[in-house]
């Protein structure tokens, strides 16, 4: 009996890490935009400014913030064109994200 219940266990353990795999691969992606919001964010919490680098799934998206913090947006001072909305918050500098672990080996095609 007690080897029919193991099976048993066994079984619906198998089918249950089968289900909860096929059900975490449906979650749709995060677009870059909203990782680089959701990150610095967390920059914005100096408790947990270590952890932030789980927030980003893609490195590309880090490479992009990477980008947008090495060339700020600076409005024209005669025209007053204003900057994109989704650029990076002027508080992120990029001695402040080159101490993150996930920057430290980070890889760009283009910075």
């Amino acid at each position: 009996m007690a080897p029919a219940k193991l099976a048993t266990v066994l079984a619906v353990a198998v089918v249950a890490c089968a289900f909860a795999s096929t059900s975490a691969a449906v979650a749709p992606a995060q677009s870059c935009a909203e990782q680089i919001k959701y990150f610095t964010n967390c920059l914005a919490r100096d408790e947990i400014r270590q952890q932030c680098c789980v927030v980003v799934e893609n490195t590309s998206c880090l490479c992009q913030l990477k980008r947008a913090v090495a060339v700020p947006c600076i409005p024209h001072r005669r025209h007053g064109h204003r900057c994109p909305v989704n650029v990076v918050p002027p508080a992120v500098q990029m001695a402040e994200l080159q101490r993150l672990p996930c920057f430290k080996g980070l890889k760009c095609l283009r910075a």
